[in-house]
This record gives C-alpha cells, sequence and structure tokens, in this order.
C-alpha cells in the first residue's frame, strides 16, 4: 500500500464499486423486466380465454335460437357450444404463432388429447377445485412458448350433454361422461410466442445498463474532480512543503485556500509543527553545547566510577584470598579440634570413669575426692558433647553433613538413648520413663543421627527440670497418618510462647539460669533440627511457661518401611 498513489486507491475503489453496483443493478433489472414480461404475457393469455368464454356463453344462451323454428318446432343444426368454441380457435390460430384450443382427459376428439405441460394442469384442477390457472414458460412444438390453461367450469348446460346418467347417448349420438357441477370440464389452452415479448425485455436492460453505465460514469468523473480541487491539491502543497523541511528549509509554510475543512486542519497542524521547528533549529547549537557539556562530564563521572570498581574489585580479590586462608585456617583448627581435643578428653573421661567407679567399690575413699571425680567426669563429658556439637555445625556450614538411609528399629534407638539418660537422670534426682508402643513400624533414617536427636531432647528436658520432675519419652504411630511420632515431654520450666520459635537457632540460651543444671553452648536444639531435616523428620514444640514442654520428632509415613496396621500385626 505504501507504493499506492492515493489517486490510485480512490480510482480503484471507484472502480470496483461501480462494476459491483452495476452487476447487482443488471441482475435486478433483468429480474423485473422478466417478472414483468411474465405479468404482461399472463393478462394477454386471462384476455383471450375471457375472449373465448364469451363466445362460449353466446353460443350457450343463443342454442333455443339456433336449434328452433319460428313456429316451436325443434330441430337440432349440430351448432352446439364446443363445435363453435374450437372453429373460433382454429380460425383464431391460423395464420400466427398462437394458438387457443380445449382439452381434456378422455376427450371425445383425438385432436384434443393433452400434451404433457396440459396433462400436469389437468391434473392440478383435478386435485385442487380451487386452482383455476396454470401457466408458465414450457416448451411446445420445439419451442419455448408461454403456456397457459384455465378450468372450464360446470353448468347446467353442459349436463344436457356430458352429465349423467354415464355411458347414454346424448344429443349429438356421443357418450356421456357423467359430469356433475363439481367436475372440472377440462381446459381451455391457450400458447403465446415470446420472441417479441424477449427482444423488448432485452432492449430494456440494454438500455437500463447503458444509462446507468453514464450516470456512474457521471457521478465518479464530478467526485473525482471535487476532490482533486479540494483534496489532492491541498495534499500536493503539504507534501511539496514536507519534502523542503525534510531538506532543511524550515521556514515554509503552506496555504490552506481550496481546502476542506478537515484538510485545512491538517495544514494548520502543519504550519505550527513547522513553527515549532524553526523554534528548536534557533536554539539547536546551544542546546548542542549544553548536551556536549554533560556528556563530557558524564564520561569523567564513568571514568571515576570505574577507577574507583577497579580498587574494589582488587580489594574483593583480597578479601577473597584472606577468606580463602581464613577458611583453611578454620578448617586446620577443626581438624586439630577433632585430633588433639578428643583423644586427650576421651581419656580423662574414661579415667575419671574408672576412679568414680573404684572409689563406689573400695567404699572407703574421701567424700570429697570422690565428687571431684564426679565432677571431672561430668565436665568431661559436658565438654566433649559442646565439642561433638560444633563440628557438627563446622560440617554442616561445609557442606559436609550427610545422612545414611538404612532401616532401623526405633525401639532400639530409644533403648541405647535410655542407657545414656538413665544415669543422668538419676544423679539429678528426675525421674525417667519411656515407652514405645507395639504397632510402631521398622523405619528408614540415620541410626546414629536419630539417637543424638532423642539425646539432646532428653538432655535438655533433664537440664531444665527441677528436681523431683519426670522426664518420659514416647514413641507412637498415629494411624490417621501413619506417621511415627516421638515426644520427649517434662514438666520442667517450660519455654515462653516469644522464645519457642527462636530456640532452634544456633547459640540461642533461653535466660533460665537459677535452674538450669549446667551451661550449654546453645548448639543443641539447633543440632536436633538439622539432624532431623536432613533425614526428612520435622521438630516442634509445645510448651507452657512454668507447665513443662513438649517436643515431637515426626517421621512421616512415607519413611516407615512398612505401615502401622502391618506392624501392629
Amino acid at each position: 500500500m505504501r507504493r499506492l498513489g492515493i489517486k490510485t486507491v480512490y480510482l480503484a475503489a471507484l472502480t470496483a464499486v461501480s462494476i459491483v453496483t452495476f452487476v447487482a443493478f443488471s441482475l435486478f433489472d433483468v429480474h423485473v423486466q422478466q417478472q414483468q414480461t411474465e405479468e404482461a404475457l399472463l393478462e394477454e393469455a386471462r384476455t383471450f380465454a375471457r375472449e373465448m368464454d364469451a363466445v362460449w356463453q353466446f353460443m350457450d344462451n343463443s342454442q333455443n335460437v339456433i336449434n328452433y323454428s319460428s313456429a316451436g318446432d325443434f330441430d337440432f343444426k349440430g351448432l352446439h357450444c364446443s363445435v363453435v368454441g374450437k372453429s373460433v380457435g382454429a380460425i383464431f390460430s391460423a395464420g400466427n404463432d398462437y394458438t387457443i384450443r380445449y382439452t381434456n382427459f378422455n376427450p371425445r376428439s383425438a385432436m384434443d388429447q393433452p400434451d404433457e405441460f396440459e396433462t400436469a394442469a389437468l391434473t392440478r384442477f383435478n386435485e385442487n377445485k380451487e386452482i383455476r390457472e396454470y401457466y408458465g414458460i414450457a416448451d411446445f412444438e420445439g419451442e419455448e412458448r408461454f403456456r397457459y390453461l384455465q378450468a372450464l367450469k360446470v353448468d347446467e348446460s353442459c349436463l344436457e350433454c356430458h352429465g349423467e346418467p354415464a355411458g347414454e347417448l346424448d344429443i349429438t349420438e356421443h357418450v356421456k361422461e357423467g359430469w356433475t357441477l363439481d367436475s372440472v370440464g377440462g381446459a381451455i389452452s391457450i400458447v403465446i410466442p415470446v420472441d417479441q415479448q424477449k427482444n423488448a425485455m432485452t432492449a430494456n436492460v440494454m438500455r437500463d445498463a447503458a444509462f446507468f453505465l453514464l450516470l456512474s460514469l457521471v457521478i465518479g468523473l464530478v467526485v473525482l474532480l471535487v476532490t482533486t480541487v479540494f483534496v489532492f491539491g491541498p495534499m500536493n502543497r503539504m507534501k511539496n512543503a514536507f519534502s523542503a523541511v525534510g531538506a532543511g528549509r524550515s521556514q515554509i509554510s503552506v496555504e490552506s485556500g481550496g481546502a476542506t475543512k478537515e484538510v485545512s486542519e491538517v495544514i494548520d497542524c502543519f504550519n505550527t509543527m513547522a513553527e515549532e521547528v524553526r523554534s528548536v533549529y534557533a536554539n539547536l547549537e546551544e542546546q548542542v553545547a549544553d548536551r556536549t557539556l554533560d556528556l563530557k562530564r558524564a564520561n569523567e563521572k564513568l571514568e571515576r566510577a570505574n577507577e574507583k570498581l577497579e580498587r574494589q574489585r582488587d580489594d574483593l580479590t583480597a578479601l577473597s584470598v584472606r577468606l580463602q586462608e581464613e577458611a583453611r585456617f578454620k578448617s586446620d583448627l577443626l581438624s586439630m579440634v577433632n585430633h588433639e581435643l578428643r583423644t586427650p578428653l576421651t581419656a580423662i573421661i574414661t579415667l575419671s570413669q574408672v576412679s568414680v567407679e573404684a572409689g563406689e567399690l573400695e567404699g572407703g575413699r574421701d567424700a570429697v575426692e570422690q565428687k571431684s571425680w564426679e565432677e571431672v567426669r561430668k565436665n568431661g563429658t559436658i565438654l566433649l558433647e559442646m565439642i561433638n556439637n560444633m563440628l557438627d555445625i563446622a560440617r554442616s556450614d561445609a557442606g559436609g553433613m550427610k545422612a545414611s538411609c538404612e532401616v532401623m528399629d526405633i525401639g532400639d534407638v530409644v533403648s541405647s538413648v535410655r542407657s545414656a539418660i538413665a544415669p543422668l537422670a538419676q544423679r539429678f534426682r528426675v525421674s525417667f520413663e519411656s515407652h514405645v508402643a507395639s504397632d510402631v513400624p521398622l523405619v528408614s533414617g540415620d541410626y546414629e543421627k536419630t539417637q543424638r536427636i532423642l539425646e539432646n531432647l532428653l538432655g535438655n528436658a533433664v537440664k531444665f527440670t527441677p528436681d523431683g520432675g519426670h522426664v518420659c519419652l514416647r514413641v507412637e504411630c498415629e494411624p490417621a497418618s501413619g506417621d511415627v511420632v516421638m515426644r520427649v515431654i517434662d514438666n520442667g520450666i517450660g519455654i515462653h510462647p516469644d522464645d519457642q520459635e527462636r530456640i532452634f537457632e544456633r547459640f540461642v540460651q533461653v535466660d533460665s539460669t537459677s535452674t538450669r543444671k549446667y551451661n550449654g553452648s546453645g548448639l543443641g536444639l539447633a543440632l536436633v533440627k538439622e539432624y532431623a531435616e536432613i533425614q526428612g523428620f520435622s521438630v516442634a514444640v509445645e510448651s507452657v511457661l512454668g507447665a513443662g514442654s513438649e517436643f515431637s520428632v515426626r517421621i512421616p509415613a512415607g519413611c516407615t518401611v512398612i505401615s502401622c496396621e502391618e506392624g501392629e500385626g
């Protein structure tokens, strides 16, 4: 479309509309002319039928005059309605293309036998007595003609020759057909040539088409002339003005003389734009200088920023090197702690345990000395636990903490934990019991980490339960969900609601030093959560301040080797 001019588009659209309109008008005109021609032929045929009917009625009314003498004697002359009607039709049809005749089923004369078109008409007349006409363009003796048939009504005069009884001879010595007043007495058949009407219709259509084409041409030329003067002319001036502006000649404007309202508005907008362009050009050099200065300043800022980024990158490189060195130092320190501290600490705990047991066997050792050895063993155990927790946290941060996946019996885990916690609870005068339900199935997880989870939870429960308190470990299988739930329940000091969310964070300790048995690192519960999550377990807490706490570890049904129902069976 960008390659086509508006005149080309306009002429193409006008031509297309004219062609479509001409075709539609021609089809409509042909249809109207055909209807008018058919109506004219139909009226002509009806006129002939009325004339023939008038002849028939005249002959019927004149029978007494024809067949009676002046003396009143009957003398049949053989001149009846049918003979006269057929004779008049034959005389009228002689020497021209018109045909008028009478026809019926089983006529008395073989010349009156109906053809195919007449047979169809007679059939319609006999099927429906309300139908009195039948017409259309049809073939007649090899040529296309307008054919018209009108049903003949039977009256009293017709019954004298064609009425009842059937089979009796009438006055003309013909056998009566047995008609009644409800019968159809045949039909008058009229054939009219259509050549003259067709030629007239063709001439009318051609005349109307020529007039329509001439009118369309005149209208198109007038519209084109008006559009050229009032639209194309001003648009060409605008085109030249745009070209001038594009060439750098901004001192230009377009005259709106001879333009329509819409085009004048466009010209006014162009002149306003041209004025603004002239104003912009007047200040363009100053603006360019200002923008150049701004760009230079921006480039200088960018260079300084690049230099600063270079220095920061060097600083980050140096910081990365230091972090790597610190990481190596941390790794070396942890390795040293693991190998240099755990080994002698384990020996100290073992020897203190041996000394405590020996003193208990001898029975005569000084009580102070026995208590000192007990304190050595207890604090060594605490220190070893803190070192193990710190090493596990370090491995977790380094991504080295992994969990094995093996089949384990929770009952065995509880038994191992009970042997470690029971002495601790006894020393701190806290009652301890454990219970594993019979329907708890085998589960899949890490035996050592599950044991550490329960040891940390039970150790905390003993720490934060006053003397004479109670700690309980229960393991059950929930039938509804199929989960295995390990619950650690105590009646200790409880946890404030504000602290229940953060106790699983690292190095967080609830301030309750007045009731705790001994201090810790604040890593126990953080490790419990990490041990549980790495195996796919979950940890939750419910607590009432001053009334005790309940920690629950939930092992989902997907981690059980068999279902609770199968385990119970």
